[in-house]
């Protein structure tokens, strides 16, 4: 899948910049986009991560290393279980860090 041939067709609500730590808040790795970054529109990346977490009905997901896409079965109840954090970058989560969403 392309980034660009997705729609915008989901909606979502930020929560927030949040730490990871081991194990890792959100465990299943949806897909890495970090290969296909357009650096000046980073939101392309949170709809194509949202648009796959609503595919397979995950809730919560967030974008960690600036295009990695990370969700999990509890992410709901896990996303902050390692508290805020400041290391986050236009809606993405920069290295041990997750910008989290909820569809």
């Amino acid at each position: 899948m392309r980034i660009e041939d997705l729609s915008v067709g989901v909606e979502y609500n930020s929560l927030g910049c949040f730490k990871d730590g081991t194990p890792q808040a959100l465990p299943l790795l949806l897909k890495s986009f970090r290969g296909n970054i357009d650096w000046t529109d980073m939101t392309k990346i949170v709809r194509a991560c949202a648009e796959i977490a609503k595919e397979r009905g995950l809730p919560v997901f967030g974008i960690q290393y600036y295009g990695e896409c990370w969700s999990g079965l509890d992410a709901e109840n896990t996303y902050n279980k390692y508290g805020p954090s400041g290391n986050c970058w236009n809606g993405v989560g920069k290295e041990k860090t997750n910008y989290v969403y909820k569809i």
